[in-house]
């Protein structure tokens, strides 16, 4: 077999075969003889049909089956024999396999190219440690206890930071009626859109109305964004939020404190760990993101697509609509081609530079997680043998560990 590979682009490769006629022969005499034993036709015993009558009624699809196998296999074979790994599954540019001559193939893949990176080192990239203030403090306190309200039906009509449910009769955007995205929907009123909002204000159970207004530019659904609107509605329930005392009672309530100020503390130490995790991670980005500035490389487009639709699939699992995958990648394609980048270029540092995971950085990860989880570390442990994800543990330190390298090499 005749192998030839050529550069089509940066990550684009044509591979050309000129595989024997001899082989294909031979692939479909054992194909028919196969198939002589297993067809059953009126006439002939099981097991005893006659070559000649199988050559006759199935040769045409037994050598396009053939072709198709022998292909398949050989391209198989060649990348191999050519040390080559392709990104993607890559397609049949072009294949001619006349009666009685050689097969020629043109099969198109991608592949990773290889990388040679520089000026990594010395970026000068720092983690400015942010401080959380008091008025932030606050503001998450008052949160917890809009959390924590008590919820009840007032003898009154609705008003400003009342919960409105209503349900739908009928939905029209821009004149057109549509189906409702849900049967009943809530408003928290004075948080929504404000003709929403407004229309549903001083309202009680029972009521009826049409409410029109405009769906605001940066809507969270694209679709609608901007458009002219009207619902025909009726309320079902109004309800009011009874805030806690901010005592100490309420806040044994909430955990393992026993005064206000254990609860406020413990929300400043939270908030203030959070804050740094949040700048330790901008500190990262922007190092690897430097690197990669310095260091441009393409990424092929199996890669971004394969990630794309590993992301898509995994929200198909969890319920959430998804565009088809075309539209997904001109949605996230960048971002995925982002994130490819950094990791290929994360791996080769690491690989570089000899940064390793210890055995006792993964055990203390495993028991992190374990205590997470509920379970023993030991349990933890097989749980990620027997997934297959052990390793991605150990290899996830690694990256975190390369992060950290890029601030202080």
């Amino acid at each position: 077999m005749n192998i030839v590979v050529a550069e089509r682009g940066a990550t684009e490769r044509e591979l050309e075969l000129d595989i024997p006629a001899a082989d294909l022969t031979q692939l479909v005499e054992s194909k028919i003889e196969t198939y002589r034993k297993k067809i059953s036709l009126q006439g002939f015993r099981p097991g005893k049909l006659p070559r000649d009558v199988v050559k006759k009624r199935f040769g045409a699809s037994i050598r396009a089956e053939a072709v198709e196998e022998l292909v398949e296999s050989s391209v198989r074979k060649a990348l191999t024999e050519k040390k080559i790994l392709p990104a993607g599954p890559g397609q049949i540019q072009d294949l001619q396999a006349p009666e009685g001559g050689d097969l020629k193939v043109k099969f198109l893949f991608e592949v990773d190219p290889e990388i040679e990176l520089k000026d990594y080192k010395g970026l000068g990239i720092t983690v400015v440690e942010p401080q959380v203030n008091q008025a932030e403090v606050d503001a998450r306190i008052e949160q917890i206890r809009q959390q924590t309200a008590r919820i009840q039906k007032p003898e009154r009509p609705s008003q400003t930071g009342d919960l409105v449910t209503a349900r739908y009769l009928k939905v029209f955007v821009d004149g057109v009626e549509t189906a409702a995205p849900v049967p009943v929907f809530q408003a928290e009123l004075g948080k929504g859109i404000p003709q929403v909002d407004q229309a549903l204000t001083g309202v009680e159970v029972g009521a009826e109305m049409a409410i029109d207004f405009e769906f605001p530019a940066d809507y969270a659904d694209a679709a609608q964004a901007g458009k002219k609107a009207r619902y025909e509605v009726k309320v079902e329930g109004v309800f009011e939020r009874i805030l806690p005392e901010m005592n100490d009672d309420w806040a044994k309530l909430l955990g393992p404190f026993q005064t206000v100020t254990d609860l406020v503390e413990r929300v400043q130490k939270d908030m203030q760990e959070a804050a740094s995790r949040d700048a330790r991670q901008k500190a990262h980005d922007e190092a690897i993101d430097t690197v990669l500035r310095r260091n441009p490389f393409p990424v092929p487009k199996a890669r971004v697509e394969s990630l794309v639709d590993w992301q898509r699939n995994r929200m198909v699992k969890q319920g959430q609509p998804v565009p088809e995958l075309a539209e997904m990648i001109q949605i996230v394609g960048a971002e995925a081609e982002q994130q490819i980048k950094r990791q290929r270029a994360l791996e080769w540092i690491a690989e570089k530079e000899g940064v390793k995971a210890t055995t006792e950085e993964v055990d203390a990860r495993i028991k992190e997680m374990a205590e997470q989880a509920g379970i023993t570390s030991e349990d933890a442990r097989e749980e990620l043998r027997k997934s297959g994800r052990l390793m991605e543990v150990r290899e996830s330190i690694r990256i975190e560990k390369t992060l950290e390298w890029l601030l202080t090499a």
